[in-house]
């Protein structure tokens, strides 16, 4: 007796903390929270889904670090990674095409190192990227040169950027991006997946170098996309599950739409499959059958409260004790409670690419299931391979079209707005095989 009467006494002290801190006012963090209703993820028909991507291969392991997404030019593939640099492959090499410039000692200071996410060209082969600390640079990929022309330490519309995503850049140079948080950085990464959604879509106008919002308050923004024509483009809401059309051009210029909700999972990039579709990575798996707590959570405000300033609370005595004496212990501790990449709320194993129309209507869904390749972030069309990316992952990973895609071999659209080139890429793989590259 006297043990459960100890226990429930332990009980009761734990219930009363946890209220306390979840409605005692004026504890950080000084955000909202309300109830969010979302159209719960749905797992693919079976006709439409094959597991084929489990065929693919790992290229380049050990040698990368968080190849997050790609792009090409000149037949040419470049991709980020989470050690502050954009990458391509040439012949059979790996070459580190610019390194940006990094203020933190280790990765464990996330918030101070140069971490680029989204990439793109434009028609010039001037290179675009994303630096989630830092802002977007605008890259001559030629010199390994780079300027800033987006800073993250400059509000946008009386809000920072805390989280620049991904970008695509329109015929005319201008360029959307996303911000997929304006209370959190990515070292408190899932503390933006709590908190009430503060991600947006931002038009960059190349000409004014002014920013201006289209749409605020998305749940997690990540991926972005131009249609081919630019009448509209895409966003992915990455804890909503969902895909947004914001109208660029026509009869509802300004007016936004959700195409397709309740994905199987969160998705993270987008890319164009070359025919007027788009290819969306689940990074996570989600559905009825296996839901994600963070999703769970969103119709319960309080509960979602009472987490976020748990892990505040948590996390403050080592903040506090770190700045006082700085050391890698407290900077290991807070890395693991916010990040991303350890935190046990983030178990990335499967992983789905889908094909979507303009409209949202899945056309193919390919999977992950087995355990060598996983928690896909990014697939990318280059000429017969897809090639696929991971925050997670210390490899690249591709796959030849016949294997996924067997209807789409040899019809790939050359793009006006990238050079023709044809050049041998040589794979460090067993297979040593030959990729033969023309855009």
């Amino acid at each position: 007796m006297g043990y459960l009467k100890s226990l429930a006494t332990s009980f009761v002290w734990v219930c009363t903390f946890l209220a306390i801190i979840t409605f005692i006012p004026g504890l950080p963090p000084n955000v909202d929270f309300t109830a969010h209703n979302l159209t719960l993820p749905k797992k693919i028909p079976k006709e439409l889904l094959n597991e084929n991507l489990n065929k693919a291969e790992k290229l380049y392991q050990g040698k990368v670090r968080g190849p997050e997404s790609f792009d090409s030019y000149d037949g040419i593939l470049y991709f980020t990674t989470a050690d502050g640099a954009v990458h391509k492959i040439i012949g059979d090499e790996l070459k580190e095409v610019v390194k940006f410039k990094e203020t933190c000692k280790n990765k464990l200071e996330e918030d101070l190192c140069s971490h680029p996410l989204g990439l793109k060209f434009d028609k010039k082969g001037t290179l675009y990227v994303v630096d989630t600390s830092y802002g977007i640079y605008k890259v001559d990929v030629k010199k390994g040169s780079y300027e800033k022309i987006i800073d993250a330490s400059q509000p946008i519309e009386g809000k920072l950027p805390k989280t620049p995503n991904s970008v695509d850049v329109a015929e005319n140079g201008d360029l959307y991006w996303t911000d997929m948080s304006s209370d959190y950085k990515l070292n408190d990464g899932i503390f933006s997946t709590l908190s009430d959604p503060s991600g947006r879509l931002i038009h960059f106008n190349a000409k004014t170098k002014k920013n201006k919002v289209l749409l605020d308050n998305l749940g997690c923004a990540n991926g972005v996309k131009l249609s081919d024509d630019e009448s509209f483009v895409l966003v992915n809401e990455l804890v909503m599950s969902r895909v947004v059309k914001y109208h660029l051009k026509g009869p509802k210029t300004g007016q936004s739409e959700i195409i397709v909700e309740g994905l199987p999972g969160f998705p993270d990039n987008i890319h164009s499959d070359n025919h007027g579709n788009f290819l969306i990575s689940l990074v996570i798996i989600a559905d009825e059958e296996s839901p994600h707590l963070v999703q769970s959570l969103l119709p319960h405000p309080n509960i979602r409260k009472m987490c976020i300033r748990f892990l505040s609370l948590l996390e403050l005595p080592f903040k506090l004790f770190d700045k006082v004496y700085p050391n890698d212990y407290c900077k290991r501790i807070h890395y693991w409670i916010g990040s991303f990449q350890n935190s046990p709320m983030v178990v990335p194993t499967d992983a789905i690419v889908l094909r979507i129309d303009a409209n949202g209507k899945i056309l193919n869904a390919m999977a992950i299931s087995n355990s060598e390749i996983s928690s896909i972030s990014s697939a990318f069309f280059l000429n017969d391979y897809m090639w696929l990316g991971s925050p997670f992952n210390d490899y690249l990973a591709r796959i030849h079209i016949d294997e996924i895609l067997p209807e789409l071999k040899n019809k790939f659209d050359k793009k006006p707005s990238q050079k023709s080139n044809t050049q041998q890429v040589k794979p460090d793989s067993k297979k040593e095989s030959k990729v033969k590259v023309e855009l």
